[in-house]
């Protein structure tokens, strides 16, 4: 909301309103070529297309799928139960409000933590591709996020 704001503020200015809509217009040209380059893609080529692609990832994030999966197996975390999550205590230690916002925060993680698990344990996607190096990135970005804010909170 505030993207589309700005620049309804920055379009009422007349030196910038011949600029955007050269962007706007630009922009969709591309996407307009874009879908009229495959619009007719056969629908057998539209389901390779929308594959995981198998793809090298980094050791540091093989080692910690591996180890998600491995506490998962075990028991050791459920994605579905959010408490299992935490080290013990330090949940417990956070103030009322603090806790109501790693709540907030925590839905988040484990939705990407399930599909993180899907995507890994699943036999129809490769154990190692740039799609799920993607999805542990983000992971990590959120939980550098939650924990530089409330201290080693996660298990992971």
């Amino acid at each position: 909301m505030q993207c589309i704001l700005s620049v309804f503020v920055i379009y009422s200015h007349p030196q910038y309103r011949a600029l955007i809509l050269l962007l706007y217009f630009t922009v969709m040209a591309d996407l307009t070529s874009l879908y009229d380059e495959h619009k007719n893609l056969p629908e057998e080529k539209q389901k390779i297309v929308g594959l995981a692609k198998a793809g090298p990832m980094g050791d540091e994030h093989t080692n910690f799928v591996k180890t998600i999966s491995g506490m998962i197996t075990s028991g050791e975390i459920n994605v579905y139960e959010i408490s299992t999550f935490y080290n013990p205590g330090a949940f417990e230690a956070l103030k009322p409000e603090e806790q109501e916002q790693v709540g907030f925060a925590m839905v988040n993680i484990a939705g990407l933590l399930r599909q993180i698990a899907d995507f890994y344990l699943s036999k129809q996607t490769p154990d190692s591709s740039p799609q799920l190096e993607q999805m542990i990135e983000e992971l990590w970005q959120m939980k550098d996020r939650l924990e530089s804010k409330f201290g080693d909170i996660l298990k992971f």
